[in-house]
């Protein structure tokens, strides 16, 4: 019986996009886990305003 796996790139990308942000939690003190959070959200809220202020 043959068995094969295919990894795709997005696959790779979701663990990458899980993984960092595990290890930076875990290294970071509450306060700066707390600030980097803020600031992600806050850039992504502000991309999706730009993506849709343009259609």
């Amino acid at each position: 019986m043959n068995v094969t796996v295919k990894i795709g790139w997005k696959f790779v990308l979701a663990l990458g996009a899980v993984i960092v942000p595990t290890i930076l939690a875990i290294k970071m003190d509450a306060d700066a886990a707390e600030r980097v959070s803020v600031h992600a959200i806050d850039a992504f809220r502000e991309a999706e305003i730009a993506i849709h202020r343009n259609r």
